[in-house]
């Protein structure tokens, strides 16, 4: 057998990652990672996907994984193309979300010598990846093992806890098919039976994680105020809790990216923590006995203060290792799945007392004029309930950063939609839209993504992903040109040099011509400024194959006043 050795050592490490079950690789033209580039292509069990624009990459293989649950491969030539990864590694990270980074490189004596295109890939990433590795240059004397071995190693290290990984791949020129062809007949000699048997070369068999059961579980959960509270959480995962805590009458907090709306019965669920906590006299007199939380990465500022405050007993439970304790407060942590939790704490039905719910039902009620008086006029908050009303079922609801995720956490509004995404792990505004793209690719299933003016401007490349996309996608554009958000910053509200302040160094007003952008990557395309053209726009476009855009235009600074006015009205409210 004749052929490039780089391109069979490439050939090789493909196959293993199909063999253990990676499908999608998100791929970055260029040179020196064509022996990974050609393994792909040449593989029938590969799907490839590619983006010019790396950072972009990156981001939809995020979203790929997120909506497949599954580890997603992602190759690059070396140079910067790799570092372009980074915030997408770094969101990874900290959301637990499996990817696998195939970086091309130099051999070694072509680093730190002022080669073109070399630059240090290993460990570019930090302590972001759960492993980093640098692989072993392809040779003939070299072993090809040691390279799947690793390759076994650290998927079986994100079995356990899942995030990125980081392969560093060096190749020596030439690495193209017809070049340099060698006898590889030892090198299939040493992996033949490897190559018939159909196995993946290293397999680590994980434990499945079990819950150890609470020491005072019966006499904690006999507790007159128990309040339960879900973050992150998959529609699977927050159905279980609901039901669970329904059976026992504990009110149960939910967080916008909880898939609390995908829920049968909706008794007990408390969607507007943000706006009761912020009137002071009910957050004292709601204060719990015990804390179950399920999941991190709370969208609640309020929330999340009103929890560091308690001086209840305090349970987080979620399936990554990562430490969730923002507060350092007192807590017990179990590392385990949400149903394997519930099955080792049992609950005796309504064994509450039914005071505590009604407490936070009834507040909750009390508020319902004044979140519907605020939707009455155009605003991004009406905007917001409009999309949570008009979201076709089956479909995926993906809420960008920034100001629009914390007007959706707001308001809580009732969805058909059937996922709920966020990038909460470092809850940054890049790479928003390219992640909406991944997910809708890796759901088969139509997807609306709403995005502040700032965040698209970070992502414009990835409108290039989006034209590409063959499900349904529609991207809401909220324009009030610029950082809406910066408007809430208390030190820079007030007087004429705060706000000139706030303009120049916060807001940045851009001015931006987002029809010319979507016209250049040939997306339909409609700008509104009102309710009725809102409406129709957006069923039309949800009726519609590939990717819309959707243009809303609010006056600066109208988002942030209502959202605090809304905030004050509930703060002053004599009804709780």
């Amino acid at each position: 057998m004749n052929k490039n050795i780089n391109i069979a050592w490439a050939e090789y490490l493909i196959e293993d990652c199909i063999r253990h079950g990676i499908r999608h690789f998100c791929i970055a033209p260029g040179s020196r990672s064509t022996p990974l580039t050609l393994a792909v292509a040449n593989h029938p069990k590969a799907t490839s996907h590619c983006h010019f624009d790396e950072r972009g990459l990156g981001f939809f293989a995020l979203g790929l994984s997120k909506a497949r649950q599954q580890t997603v491969a992602i190759i690059t030539t070396s140079g910067s193309a790799v570092a372009n990864l980074y915030p997408a590694v770094v969101e990874a990270k900290q959301s637990s979300i499996p990817l696998l980074v195939l970086s091309a490189d130099r051999p070694q004596e072509l680093i730190a010598v002022g080669a073109n295109q070399a630059i240090e890939q290993q460990a570019i990433f930090a302590h972001y990846p759960i492993y980093s590795g640098h692989l072993a240059e392809p040779s003939m004397d070299g072993c090809a093992a040691s390279m799947l071995t690793q390759l076994g190693h650290a998927l079986a290290l994100q079995q356990q806890r899942p995030g990125p990984i980081h392969l560093n791949c060096p190749y020596r020129e030439p690495f193209y098919p017809e070049q340099a062809k060698q006898k590889l007949s030892a090198l299939y000699k040493q992996l033949e039976a490897w190559i018939n048997s159909g196995l993946p070369y290293y397999q680590q068999h994980s434990n499945t994680m079990q819950a150890s059961v609470s020491q005072h579980w019966p006499e904690l959960a006999a507790k007159s105020k128990v309040l339960i509270v879900i973050g992150q959480q998959t529609a699977e995962q927050s159905q279980a809790i609901i039901a669970w805590a329904q059976q026992a009458g504990w009110p149960i907090v939910v967080d916008s990216q909880s898939h609390w709306q995908t829920a049968q019965e909706d008794a007990g669920l408390i969607q507007q923590a943000e706006l009761l906590l912020a009137n002071s006299r009910f957050a004292e007199q709601v204060q719990a006995q015990l804390i179950i939380q399920f999941g991190g990465k709370l969208v609640s500022k309020r929330l999340n203060q009103w929890l560091a405050s308690s001086q209840a007993s305090y349970y987080l439970i979620d399936e990554s290792a990562q430490r969730i304790n923002p507060s350092q407060r007192m807590q017990q942590r179990w590392q385990c799945t949400t149903q394997a939790w519930l099955h080792a704490h049992p609950v005796i039905a309504s064994s509450s007392k039914p005071q505590y719910l009604q407490r936070w039902t009834q507040a909750q009620q009390a508020i319902c004029d004044d979140v519907n008086a605020a939707l009455l006029d155009y605003s991004e908050l009406a905007i917001c309930a409009q999309i949570s009303a008009q979201q076709n079922p089956q479909s995926a609801l993906f809420m960008g950063n920034s100001m629009v995720v914390r007007l959706f956490e707001l308001l809580g509004q009732p969805c058909k939609a059937k996922h709920y995404f966020t990038n909460r792990g470092a809850s940054g505004i890049d790479g928003l839209l390219a992640t909406s793209v991944g997910i809708t690719e890796g759901l088969q299933q139509a997807c609306t993504l709403v995005i502040g003016d700032t965040s698209l401007l970070h992502d414009l490349n990835s409108l290039s992903l989006a034209a590409n996309s063959q499900q349904n996608l529609v991207i809401v554009l909220f324009n009030n040109n610029g950082g809406e958000i910066f408007n809430l910053l208390p030190a820079l509200s007030t007087g004429q040099q705060d706000q000139r302040l706030s303009k120049d160094y916060y807001q940045l007003p851009h001015q931006a011509d987002f029809a010319a952008a979507a016209a250049t990557f040939n997306l339909a395309y409609q700008q509104v400024v009102n309710f009725e053209q809102f409406s129709h726009a957006f069923e039309r476009a949800q009726q519609q194959a590939g990717a819309s855009f959707i243009e809303v235009c609010f006056t600066p600074g109208d988002a942030s006043a209502r959202y605090q006015s809304l905030i004050n009205q509930v703060a002053s409210h004599d009804a709780l």
